[in-house]
């Protein structure tokens, strides 16, 4: 064999397939050349509509990549899941055991989200893809076990692989990796989103601390330093307080959340301080794919790194679903908590309909408790000063912010200390650093560049192909 055809083989180039450096539609390839091809995550922009909010995915000769790996079951990592699949029939699908239940729910929602807009808004692409389409495409997937060596066709602990993988759990939301890929005695990790706090219900994220070659990591929160003296049980009291005062007021408290994970995450908590007596003992809500998310964290609490294996959110909790009669008759009441989604407050949703009537009413507050895109109606919200208007929706125009709106930082991502201290630890040859807004992409880059200065830092343009 020649020294071309050797290092062919041993070469490994890394696309970005993302449309922008951003928090968007998370997907990567990575290319082993005759070892196989194999894409990290396929997701939609949660803002972007029609292909737009798509990796470029048509960068990818038809029916060319192997092996599809999926680090969890957010729709900024899963959206585009089936077209790629589409487009490459002949690709094993491999996940944790939660995103496998997860994420079929979450793509049957986007269908019926994206018949909606193309109702609403006439949008003719719409929809993407179809129930029936999703219906066969779920029957490819494959769910693994962590902390376990799989081949690219499905089969644990192989022996000798070129090219194997290992999922760790990532302490993100329920089933999230990361993914450690070997190589032909290299080894190259996929952080995907990751915690490496404890959460409500999750737990920090077990990630390998041994030699790492090449590290993929997200930034989510590269622009945002940890507050000093910040701690988890603080803003849970901070929350805690701020309640009592809307209730002692006569109001509700509005929290848009994401159906998957914060939904979770937020009822666990609200649990605990009612049963401590912290909080009265109030009606919580929920939406409907809230409720059926919750049912999935209760099924799989045992067989997962669920703290709270016992606590059936469902059960125990009894939230109330917001069904559509209840949406038609809303008013928000005294002492109610509404967690309802989404946590974008985009527009025809839940929380942006329920929100116009917070808005008006002092009595009443509106609680932000996870990531807002800047742009979005959330994120709009947030920058508001107390009195001047704001524009959630353009069927209701500009309103007179009159409610409490705050901000409590549960976060489900690594503080950018935490990433950085992580970094720093296993000391990667490569650090190719993503899914993270330029700031964020910066302030990694420019710390690693003082603290690590013999690491090579990579930030990937959006369809750049480098050799690694």
């Amino acid at each position: 064999m020649s020294f071309s055809d050797q290092s062919k083989i041993r070469s490994m180039i890394l696309t970005n397939l993302t449309r922008a450096n951003e928090i968007g539609a998370n997907s990567y390839l990575l290319d082993f050349g005759a070892d196989g091809r194999v894409v990290l995550d396929a997701g939609m922009h949660p803002r972007s509509e029609g292909s737009g909010g798509l990796p470029q995915l048509e960068r990818l000769r038809f029916d060319s990549v192997g092996t599809i790996l999926v680090s969890h079951a957010h729709h900024d990592h899963t959206g585009a899941l089936p077209l790629l699949m589409r487009d490459h029939p002949r690709a094993r699908v491999f996940m944790s055991e939660a995103t496998y239940f997860l994420a079929e729910p979450l793509l049957h929602n986007s269908v019926q989200v994206m018949l909606k807009q193309k109702a609403e808004k006439g949008i003719a692409e719409y929809p993407l893809f179809t129930h029936r389409e999703l219906d066969q495409l779920v029957k490819v997937w494959q769910a693994c076990g962590l902390e376990r060596e799989w081949s690219l066709n499905g089969y644990p602990d192989p022996g000798n692989e070129p090219l194997t993988f290992r999922f760790h759990d990532a302490g993100h939301i329920l089933g999230s990796v990361g993914t450690a890929l070997t190589h032909r005695g290299r080894t190259i990790f996929y952080t995907g989103d990751v915690n490496f706090a404890d959460q409500t219900l999750m737990r920090a994220a077990e990630f390998p601390r041994e030699k790492i070659d090449v590290l993929i990591t997200e930034t989510t929160r590269g622009a945002q330093p940890k507050p000093e003296g910040f701690t988890r049980e603080a803003v849970v009291e901070r929350m805690a307080l701020a309640m009592e005062e809307t209730f002692a007021k006569g109001g509700a408290v509005l929290m848009p959340v994401f159906a998957m994970g914060k939904t979770q995450e937020l009822l666990a908590q609200l649990h605990f301080l009612q049963k401590s007596r912290r909080l009265p003992q109030t009606p919580i809500y929920i939406g409907g794919l809230g409720r059926s998310f919750s049912e999935i964290y209760d099924r799989l609490a045992g067989r997962t790194r669920r703290k709270y294996p016992k606590l059936n959110l469902l059960d125990d909790i009894a939230p109330q679903v917001m069904d559509g009669r209840r949406t038609r008759d809303f008013t928000a009441k005294k002492g109610h908590i509404y967690l309802i989604s989404s946590g974008m407050m985009t527009e025809h949703t839940l929380s942006n309909i329920f929100a116009q009537e917070f808005l008006a009413h002092d009595r009443h507050s509106i609680f932000f408790v996870g990531y807002c895109d800047p742009e979005s109606p959330a994120g709009l919200l947030r920058a508001t000063k107390p009195g001047d208007s704001v524009t959630l929706n353009a069927a209701y125009g500009a309103q007179p912010v009159r409610c409490r709106v705050e901000y409590f930082d549960f976060t489900a991502h690594a503080q950018r200390e935490d990433l950085l201290r992580y970094i720093l630890e296993v000391k990667p040859r490569v650090c190719v650093l993503v899914h993270g807004d330029p700031p964020a992409l910066a302030w990694f880059q420019q710390e690693l560049a003082v603290q690590a200065p013999g690491m090579k830092v990579v930030i990937p343009a959006p369809g750049e192909a480098i050799e690694l």
